[in-house]
């Protein structure tokens, strides 16, 4: 999984979060100014929670390609630090079903064997994709979760690529690339590949469905209040403290980096999509990470896409989809709540 967002986090560092790099210590700066949450620079620490006040525990690790952050509010500090250790286990489960960054997750497997067979793989993973394939058939294909050929082709997931794709390029990567090569067996619990060379990329819902997994992990622990982050992707739970009507999220401007909008988020998600965090350059041209699976070609989109909505997943694939079809066409989504668009 991939795509970090570019209200809340920068681009993932491959440094331990015991010894955050500058770019992690800004993410953190940020997002303890934006999601009003406290700010804790390594992992595992608890926040002082004063007299009489539930205590407030804060951790943040590497996972799914990006960092995850979980703060868990609670009247009993053991019971909100197994609800954080759930939380993280709960998102080690998705990325070991979902992440294309390692070899043996089921979806990686899917993958290889494209063109080739059927690969069992648990219910999950058909849940996502079935919502995955629900938005291309939306869309027309313009959001697409076969788009892993295209995005090597621009040079991202360290393909090396130095040099802007030609037009033969781009339609070889067209070939192995639409929704209707995916095979989805319920019955035999199978997903399927129907063309060699074509993958699937999780990356823009993947990692909301991490983030409604935690939330559920947290839950079920007995935890009522706490923030998930899972590369920007947040699901506020309950309040923050008594008396508050939620949490406070910030959305910052991609370009100034001060913040354009702020959320109130009470059992909701929140996500954005942008290239502000994700382009390169190939040639003399930038490219961003958002792809028009149609054309075969970077979106061109506004500056950032920002949905509100009840679950993770429905805010991660929303903030795509409304990126990529811009404020003029994007009339709303199944789940999606609200939108905001910067540029």
């Amino acid at each position: 999984m991939s795509e970090p967002k570019p209200d809340h986090i920068v681009e993932s560092p491959a440094s331990s979060p015991s010894e955050p790099s500058a770019a992690r210590r800004r993410f953190l700066i940020r997002l303890g100014l934006l999601a009003g949450a406290g700010l804790l620079p390594f992992a595992g620490r608890a926040l002082p929670s004063g007299r009489g006040r539930p205590a407030r525990l804060e951790t943040a690790r590497p996972a799914l390609g990006t960092w995850v952050r979980v703060v868990a509010v609670d009247g009993d500090e053991a019971r909100a630090a197994r609800g954080i250790e759930r939380a993280f286990g709960a998102i080690s489960h998705v990325d070991r079903q979902m992440s294309i960054h390692r070899t043996d997750s089921q979806l990686s497997r899917v993958n290889a064997a494209a063109g080739e067979r059927a690969v069992a793989v648990d219910a999950d993973v058909l849940d996502v994709v079935e919502r995955a394939l629900d938005g291309a058939r939306r869309t027309a294909g313009l959001y697409d979760p076969t788009i892993l050929p295209l995005m090597r082709l621009y040079g991202f997931y360290n393909s090396r690529r130095t040099r802007y794709p030609s037009d033969r390029e781009i339609a070889a990567a067209l070939r192995v690339t639409g929704h209707e090569l995916v095979s989805l067996d319920r019955a035999a619990g199978t997903l399927a590949l129907s063309r060699r060379g074509a993958s699937l990329d999780l990356g823009s819902i993947g990692k909301g469905w991490a983030l409604d997994r935690a939330i559920d992990a947290l839950r079920a622990e007995g935890i009522s209040s706490g923030l998930v982050d899972v590369g920007g992707n947040v699901y506020a739970l309950g309040v923050p403290d008594e008396g508050s009507a939620g949490w406070s999220i910030g959305v910052a401007h991609p370009a100034t980096g001060a913040v354009d909008r702020r959320f109130t988020l009470r059992d909701e998600a929140i996500a954005t999509s942008g290239n502000a965090e994700q382009s390169h350059r190939l040639g003399s041209a930038f490219v961003g990470h958002l792809l028009d699976a149609r054309r075969g070609r970077p979106a061109d989109g506004p500056l950032s896409a920002t949905v509100r909505a009840r679950t993770g997943v429905d805010s991660d694939r929303g903030s795509t989809v409304a990126f990529l079809l811009g404020p003029g066409r994007f009339g709303g989504f199944p789940g999606a709540l609200e939108a905001h668009f910067i540029g």
